[in-house]
């Protein structure tokens, strides 16, 4: 379990060290090690067991039916396929071009608060995109990473055209084209704050959520149980509840990007500012969605890149006294967060990665990868029993 705090400590002492937060090199090495850690995973993660089955099952002749997922995803395992490159080779690049996308984000949005939004990003975000990796919504996540520029820039018809781009390899994606016109809109603090409390309020009650489901759908089965399926999924943070840890501690964040607004706004300046925090309100809104109803929970992730960052700003915000105490603090409850995912699942122990196998020569068949981590993490017992 230590491997997983070692990349969030390393981000947390660099905070504190001006002679490796100004450095380069630093920078460099410690992006090569962090992509190492979490691209290169071999039989941690869930999702990878479908998509080497998938990939290894498409050909050409499936091109225009039967598709197991969106077209985009399907034609962009078609094209590495064809260039007869192998899934692990395939996987971890395409991992690789994800993490690049994101680190390098967060350096050009502050690169003085860079690491602190690291700490906070890495087990709050990073440990389930990168390493758990539900492969499709993460390539739509860095399509609409890089097409924030268009959203800034005011060019509406090239982010249409990004974003129907991420909606060929996740669904999810159209829902943040209709949320275009208000990405860069100046949005009034207490807007949101009404926003927040009204949703928070009104879809707290799971049950209540339910029974409208069953009294609009109940005659249609196949729709009803596809909706119900969303909604009896585990939340990641809560469960629908109103009050829990995860809960207070988001409210908490609420609180004060709403408090420090100007701050974050004005250091990263116009309309690119303005963004940021409208993407981190964003974020907050879907909150409460994405813990009663689990699919808006995708749609939440779009924004984590840019929720992180204004919580690293947040942070810059405050006196070096200060900032010392809450940096500390965001690091006990990321360290707590950490554990948390760890020991929910057997997805992160115990942790493999490819390059180790590389370098003995030994990859192991399908089947012991498959069930790797369920026989022997010590973990989610009841995963192990399936």
């Amino acid at each position: 379990m230590i491997v997983y705090f070692i990349p969030i400590l390393l981000c947390f002492a660099t905070v504190f060290f001006k002679e490796l937060s100004d450095n380069r090199k630093w920078y460099i090495c410690l992006g090569v090690y962090l992509c190492l850690f979490y691209c290169f995973g071999y039989m941690t993660g869930s999702d990878w067991r479908v998509y080497e089955d998938w990939y290894y099952s498409i050909d050409f002749n499936r091109l225009f039916y039967d598709y197991y997922a969106e077209p985009g995803y399907y034609l962009y395992m078609l094209l590495f396929r064809s260039l007869g490159i192998g899934f692990w080779p395939y996987f971890i690049l395409t991992k690789t071009v994800i993490f690049i996308i994101i680190y390098k984000t967060i350096f050009d949005y502050c690169r003085e608060s860079g690491y602190m939004t690291l700490v906070y990003f890495l087990p709050w975000f990073g440990m389930y995109l990168l390493i758990d990796n539900p492969m499709r919504n993460c390539i739509a996540i860095a399509i609409f990473v890089v097409s924030v520029r268009y959203v800034i820039e005011h060019k509406f018809w090239k982010f249409l055209l990004c974003m129907l781009l991420a909606a060929s390899f996740h669904f999810s994606a159209i829902v943040i084209i209709l949320l275009y016109p208000f990405l860069n809109h100046n949005i009034k603090s207490w807007v949101y704050v009404v926003l927040f409390f009204l949703i928070n309020i009104l879809f707290a009650d799971r049950g209540l959520v339910i029974n409208m489901i069953n009294s609009t759908f109940g005659r249609i089965p196949y729709v009803q149980d596809k909706i119900m399926g969303y909604l009896l999924l585990d939340s990641e943070f809560a469960k629908g509840k109103l009050f829990s840890f995860g809960m207070l501690w988001q409210i908490g964040i609420f609180i004060l990007m709403i408090c420090y607004r100007d701050r974050i706004t004005d250091y990263i300046g116009g309309p690119k500012g303005r963004f940021v925090f409208n993407a981190a309100m964003f974020y907050m809104l879907f909150l409460r969605f994405g813990m009663t109803i689990e699919v808006f929970a995708r749609i939440q992730l779009y924004f984590s890149v840019f929720l992180a960052i204004a919580v690293g700003l947040v942070l810059l915000s405050f006196d070096y006294r200060s900032r010392i105490i809450y940096v500390c603090v965001l690091l006990m409850v990321s360290s707590y967060t950490c554990r948390s995912k760890i020991t929910s699942s057997s997805v992160f122990v115990p942790y493999s990665n490819i390059v180790l196998y590389a370098i003995k020569g030994n990859f192991p068949s399908y089947s012991e990868r498959y069930f790797y981590n369920y026989k022997y993490s010590p973990y989610s017992s009841s995963e192990k029993d399936n």
